[in-house]
């Protein structure tokens, strides 16, 4: 155990046992804000309506439009088949009813986030949403965010971040139940607490998310595609320290260029960067085989070259064909969640959407019409596995069955 770990299981552990009052006392020691704990909810709707420039009010209103727009577009629904007389099978979709949506407002206070992550559960049919922002400042005096929780349909915001966020929407305390599922990213202690309570069956989670990751392939590439490239690896690792961009080709005169460019917008820059790595390989194929084999969390192809490949990415979390089509673009106005698996994690999970937010339940139902053979070969079956109940639970109602006279 590292760490990270160990702190985080120490928190939930005391936060579990010793409830609202340990979470305050973390939050003073980490955040260095003291709080009562009749401010630690806030409900969004006493909070009057932010006067917001109406170019940022546009800005969050057309992203909001086109998140909720490809959501509504890809929400699944219920299916449902009947095989045979007597026989009703159904997928049925249920929206969970109590999420928790955790919003870093860090470094970074990232609006976006919220809506990335509330508007798919919103469309859902999710029932009730509480957003967990931690306290850097009154929630009031933030325009952006009292108008972002309002459209998105949030009533309830804690006011706690981190790990002790974590931990008191998995537990719940006195006028707070606890949450079904908690989604959203976060540091790594946000990312290992949900883990953790994942692990523990406290709570659901969405993804597992780790530092941010792109992977950019190009080949043969003109300036301007040039400039995108070195700028959708630049915006990846602004984002933390551990964050890591890479660039993949095939082409020396396209990775020299690009690097020329991240030496010129770097010089001089005094913010965060992550790391950057240069990798070429001997040709598309392999390009698109160290790309699978990464699985990064966002994945651009810039140049006819490289956007011929699409067809053979299989494992990134999202993937953006065009010198238009940048990272920044899903971020914030596309429409997919921005909400991504990271660490390789693209090879069995795929992000966030309406699904993170229901729950599949098979419906099985019968009536006197249902054919024999489903009773006799369930019968079978139990034998050869030698469980005496189930046969007899089987066999008892093929015998019932058939003394009412309804065999087929």
């Amino acid at each position: 155990m590292n760490s990270i770990q160990e702190t985080v299981r120490q928190i939930l552990d005391d936060i579990k046992q010793q409830g609202l009052p340990k979470a305050l006392e973390y939050t003073e020691q980490f955040d260095g804000v003291r709080l009562e704990p009749d401010h630690v909810l806030v409900d969004v709707t006493s909070l009057p309506d932010p006067s917001l420039d109406p170019e940022q009010k546009d800005a969050i209103d057309f992203a909001a439009n086109q998140i909720r727009r490809f959501h509504q577009a890809t929400k699944p629904s219920s299916t449902e088949v009947d095989p045979v007389p007597g026989l009703h099978l159904e997928e049925r979709l249920v929206p969970l009813n109590r999420v928790g949506i955790y919003v870093p407002n860090g470094q970074y206070p990232l609006v976006s986030s919220l809506l990335m992550t509330a508007i798919p559960a919103q469309v859902a049919g999710v029932n009730e949403l509480i957003a967990a922002i931690a306290p850097r400042s009154p929630l009031e005096s933030n325009p952006l965010w009292v108008y972002a929780l309002k459209i998105t349909g949030i009533r309830t915001v804690l006011r706690l971040g981190g790990a002790q966020a974590i931990a008191i929407m998995g537990y719940g305390f006195d006028g707070f139940a606890p949450v079904d599922l908690i989604a959203g990213p976060g540091n790594q202690f946000v990312a290992q607490a949900k883990q953790e309570l994942f692990r523990q069956s406290v709570v659901g989670i969405d993804v597992i998310a780790g530092p941010s990751e792109v992977l950019v392939i190009a080949g043969e590439i003109d300036e301007k595609e040039a400039e995108v490239a070195a700028l959708d690896l630049l915006a990846q690792a602004e984002h933390a320290p551990d964050a890591h961009a890479y660039f993949v080709s095939w082409n020396e005169v396209a990775i020299k260029t690009v690097q020329s460019m991240v030496a010129q917008w770097t010089t001089g820059h005094k913010g965060i960067l992550g790391q950057i790595d240069w990798i070429t390989v001997d040709s598309p194929k392999e390009a698109i085989r160290f790309a699978n084999q990464v699985a990064p969390e966002h994945l651009g192809l810039i140049g006819h070259d490289a956007e011929s490949l699409a067809a053979d990415i299989k494992t990134a979390g999202a993937l953006f064909v065009g010198w238009l089509a940048g990272q920044a673009l899903g971020d914030y106005v596309a429409g997919p969640s921005h909400v991504l698996p990271t660490g390789g994690t693209g090879r069995f999970l795929g992000g966030l959407s309406t699904r993170t937010f229901m729950r599949r339940m098979s419906i099985i139902a019968t009536d006197d019409d249902l054919p024999e053979e489903f009773l006799r070969a369930g019968q079978v079956l139990a034998s050869l596995e030698g469980l005496k109940f189930h046969e007899q639970s089987l066999r008892t109602r093929w015998i019932r069955k058939a003394s009412q006279g309804i065999s087929q």
